[in-house]
């Protein structure tokens, strides 16, 4: 059996901040998709989630509404 080598620790820091710059530029371009306007479209995908729940319940609150 033959003995571990320990790692260094410079290689953690470097695979840690490879990590961390990975999630930043993945989590940059999500929210670009997410809250930027389209080309054709004069709403952006959060805002027309937005809409959609709120015609929802608009819809939802009308039918509470109603005797029975």
């Amino acid at each position: 059996m033959r003995p571990r080598r320990p790692r260094s620790s410079s290689s953690r820091r470097a695979q840690r901040g490879q990590v961390i710059t990975e999630y930043v530029i993945v989590a940059g371009i999500l929210a670009v998709m997410l809250f930027a306007t389209f080309p054709g479209a004069d709403r952006s995908v959060v805002a027309l989630l937005i809409k959609a729940f709120r015609d929802a319940w608009s819809t939802y609150s009308y039918t509470l509404s109603y005797p029975l």
